[in-house]
């Protein structure tokens, strides 16, 4: 009976320290968009927001994963008509799925760097004249800082740098997306 106590401790303990390396939580914020590398886009950055869950697992004590599932809304304005595809602000919606390696310098402090893919969610809405969808799906590569202001929360920044071509004109230009994240996530487990 004795011996299986002390299993039963400490297979709870296992379990405690297991639940203390995985958070799961919430995040919500704004969004800036401008597009590089295609004179037919503005370069002026547009304001939008994006939501979604995260999953941080703390492998060591100062090195982490992260990885999300957020839904990002960009805007992006063009500036005259190309191959069929109309002058004017054009709202898309991308789910982006980050998966950012962390180090944790400081206690308070967490940067964190990766790949993100970003999928279209209405890629058809936008046509060109022979048909094709005028934007891509992409990927970027995502350099994050967060800040913890509280037992539960933390402030983030995101730079998001595009890698790949979000848009399929014929005008020789290679348009990437770029984007700044910011706001705040809340844990489900604190």
């Amino acid at each position: 009976m004795k011996r299986k106590l002390v299993i039963l401790a400490f297979l709870a303990l296992c379990n405690a320290s297991a639940n203390a390396q995985i958070d799961i939580g919430t995040k919500i914020g704004g969004v800036t968009t401008d597009v590089r590398n295609n004179a037919n886009f503005s370069d002026q950055n547009r304001l939008s927001y994006q939501f979604g869950l995260y999953l941080n697992f703390d492998a060591l004590p100062l090195i982490g994963l992260q990885t999300e599932v957020l839904y990002n809304r960009t805007r992006v304005k063009t500036l005259e008509s190309i191959d069929g595809l109309k002058e004017g602000m054009k709202g898309m919606g991308y789910w982006s799925l980050p998966l950012l390696f962390q180090i944790k310098p400081l206690p308070f402090l967490r940067l964190a760097a990766g790949p993100q893919w970003n999928y279209h969610t209405n890629k058809y809405k936008y046509k060109l004249e022979d048909g094709g969808q005028a934007f891509n799906n992409f990927m970027s590569m995502a350099f994050d800082a967060q800040l913890k202001v509280g037992s539960s929360n933390r402030l983030y920044l995101r730079m998001n740098r595009g890698l790949q071509r979000f848009e399929n004109l014929t005008d020789g230009n290679t348009g990437k997306i770029n984007r700044w994240e910011f706001g705040i996530q809340r844990s489900f487990m604190k």
